[in-house]
């Protein structure tokens, strides 16, 4: 049973990767809305300075996670470019642009989750923390279904 997908990749598909595995991204909204919040108190209290500073920093911390999307996205011409890949019995294949080409057996991918738009896989390996697969790039819900079941046999349940 092999799974096909491909997909033009989003700005939106590397914020779920991070946000799913890296808890500062998951964070960091709540926190500025948060750190926001008591600087608005601050400036009612008087303490003008303080709460200018507290909401200074809270738009530093809420804008951190777009930029940082955005600025990775369009720096580099590869990451924008179609993923086509595929998965079996075996292992998960990727293909970027026709220029990177990776096999990942299953044993080198330790867990999964999946969001509301798609699948997020945890690596072993340092330089790629996690590889994501929106729904969006199976061709329907069945091929979609075949690629969790592959998940879940391969690599255990939802993680």
């Amino acid at each position: 049973m092999s799974v096909d997908f491909r997909w033009a990749p989003s700005p939106a598909d590397w914020r779920t990767s991070l946000r799913t595995m890296v808890p500062m991204f998951r964070w960091a909204p709540w926190f500025a809305l948060v750190l926001g919040g008591f600087s608005v108190v601050l400036l009612f209290v008087d303490m003008t300075a303080a709460g200018l500073f507290g909401l200074a920093f809270a738009l530093v911390i809420g804008l951190m996670e777009p930029v940082a999307v955005w600025w990775r996205f369009s720096s580099n011409d590869l990451v924008s470019q179609t993923v086509v890949g595929s998965a079996d019995e075996y292992s998960f294949r990727m293909a970027v642009g026709g220029t990177i080409r990776e096999e990942i057996d299953w044993a080198e991918l330790p867990s999964w989750t999946e969001t509301r738009s798609g699948f997020v896989l945890r690596t072993l390996d340092e330089g790629a923390v996690a590889l994501s697969v929106p729904h969006r790039a199976f061709a329907d819900q069945d091929e979609r279904d075949r690629f969790r079941a592959l998940l879940e046999r391969h690599i255990g349940p939802v993680g």
